[in-house]
């Protein structure tokens, strides 16, 4: 069996958890997992995974990419349109979805896009920010501290235009190269893509509205039933195991919080830096969920949002990146990731703090 991250994660969460129990003598505690959140994040895995093998997105956004001419041009319309995909599929799977076409459009016109791929994955991070569904630090920020769409959406609003923008600006650096055509791209299953996509936009709205976690559960179970009839080979595909990290990650960040004390005496500007730094470290998921209900919500989503950029381990989304690039090419993702993190850190403090 091959070890995946998802299954590095479930083993040392499990492992950590089995600590806590010994520490605790006590199995499980009543509230240490938001099992509404879990179901909304199962729901988005399940109906997600409907829209990836329906071939929906994926001839959508072959046909979007095989028109463009250059590196540059590939690398801004790569941006724009995993960025905007983020926003509403996730920053992990709008990846999954567009960096195999990457690589196609790479390996058809025989170049090297390894930077559109490690740009990709900053997009991804960037355009997921934005929307109360975009990630799972989001959807946890926003059920913990019952926020509105709207107040939401506007208090990430400055800071996802900047980091855009500057992402955008840095792709100009770039040496531009001619892409030939690229041939080929999957023909979807239409009514399996519709369906799961009306499945997507009720989760989406049952989020908002707060509705019960029977809304979810529903969608969970027609979904499945789509992959079953549809192909039910991908029911096999969905990401069991990223349901039950999340669920351990409430378990084990829940109990830390009740064992040791966040310190946040320095107000939302220690909180902003404290939670992107230990995103670097143990993702910024866990990192949310181990801040808990602070005082500071808007710090504490800049500070994570911001930190899913940096190291490899900050997202999940830079190790889908980081396995796509050749020769596994560490270095230079650091590089520009780092660069970039330090760039929108510095215009996160500007914002927050002016």
């Amino acid at each position: 069996m091959k070890l995946s991250v998802n299954r590095v994660l479930l083993l040392v969460l499990g492992l950590a958890y089995i600590v806590i129990i010994i520490l605790k003598r006590s199995l499980y505690s009543p509230g240490l997992v938001d099992w509404k959140t879990i179901a909304i994040l199962s729901s988005l895995i399940v109906v997600n995974t409907g829209l990836m093998y329906s071939g929906g997105l994926n001839f959508i956004s072959y046909e979007i990419m095989k028109i463009t001419k250059g590196q540059r041009q590939l690398m801004i319309i790569s941006i724009l349109l995993t960025s905007f995909l983020a926003m509403f599929l996730t920053n992990d799977v709008s990846l999954l979805i567009l960096i195999p076409m990457t690589v196609a459009i790479g390996k058809f016109s025989r170049q090297n896009l390894d930077d559109v791929i490690i740009f990709q994955a900053i997009a991804a991070n960037v355009g997921s920010m934005l929307m109360p569904f975009g990630n799972p630090q989001n959807i946890i920020i926003f059920r913990t501290f019952g926020l509105t769409f709207e107040k939401f959406l506007l208090s990430m609003l400055p800071i996802f235009l900047v980091s855009i923008g500057v992402l955008l600006l840095f792709s100009l650096v770039f040496k531009d190269k001619r892409i030939e055509t690229v041939e080929g791209g999957q023909k979807p299953h239409i009514f399996f893509f519709a369906l799961n996509l009306v499945l997507l936009s009720t989760a989406i709205i049952g989020i908002l509205l707060n509705a019960s976690i029977l809304l979810f559960i529903f969608i969970i179970g027609i979904s499945l039933l789509s992959l079953l009839f549809f192909e039910p080979r991908t029911v096999l595909k969905v990401d069991y195991v990223l349901i039950v990290v999340f669920i351990l990650i409430f378990l084990v960040m829940n109990s830390v919080r009740s064992l040791i004390s966040i310190p946040i005496e320095g107000g939302a500007i220690q909180v902003f830096f404290s939670s992107m730094i230990l995103s670097q470290f143990i993702s910024n998921v866990p990192a949310t969920v181990l801040f808990g209900k602070v005082p500071y919500w808007v710090a504490l989503s800049y500070g994570v949002n911001i930190g899913g950029n940096g190291t490899v381990i900050a997202s999940l989304a830079n190790i889908i990146a980081l396995r796509n690039l050749s020769g596994k090419n560490f270095l230079k993702f650091n590089k520009y990731s780092f660069l970039f993190l330090l760039v929108t850190a510095a215009a996160g403090f500007l914002i927050l703090f002016r």
